[in-house]
């Protein structure tokens, strides 16, 4: 059996307070390097990667040596942030690593329904967004994205996720999920 795709969590640990993340029930650890790299070792067909799942990936300390390993192997590497945490050096490494795409997740266009639903600050993902889309100026990667979790009060969103999405010019897609 040959796996060319791994979905990676690299943190359960986050900074926002989702109501439908069941992450914040876990516990909150990092993925070890180490681990990390033997399980690049131990699938050689391994292709792509997407770095996600119930924690903020960048509040591991090391996921941009995780990003760089795996780019150095010739991965095709994605990931899902909450993007409140694109700095300017975070959205520069994205870009010189060639991740191939980031996807930020986003419920809402509203602030107020935004902090309602992620307690966290849509002003600041943003920013982080702004920042991403500098440093990728005149290249193609990464693609960014939304990536919407379907709530109940998603049919009221859209429209303004579009919006934002178009505003902020991305080019990744929206992908769309159903809440945890």
């Amino acid at each position: 059996m040959t796996i060319e795709f791994l979905q990676i969590e690299p943190t359960t640990r986050c900074n926002f307070t989702c109501g439908f993340c069941c992450g914040r029930t876990m516990e909150q650890s990092d993925l070890d390097l180490v681990l990390f790299e033997r399980a690049l070792t131990k699938f050689p067909q391994l292709r792509y990667i997407e770095l996600q799942g119930e924690g903020e990936p960048f509040l591991h300390p090391q996921i941009l040596d995780m990003l760089a390993l795996a780019r150095q192997r010739g991965m095709i590497v994605s990931l899902i942030t909450n993007g409140s945490l694109l700095t300017d050096h975070v959205s520069a490494q994205l870009v010189k690593d060639g991740v191939e795409k980031v996807s930020i997740s986003i419920e809402s266009a509203d602030p107020a329904v935004f902090r309602n639903i992620r307690g966290g600050k849509l002003a600041k993902v943003v920013d982080g967004i702004r920042r991403l889309v500098v440093a990728k100026a005149g290249r193609t990667l990464p693609r960014i994205g939304f990536s919407v979790t379907m709530l109940r009060s998603a049919p009221r969103e859209i429209d303004g996720i579009i919006a934002l999405y178009r505003q902020l010019g991305l080019d990744g897609g929206i992908t769309t999920q159903p809440p945890q």
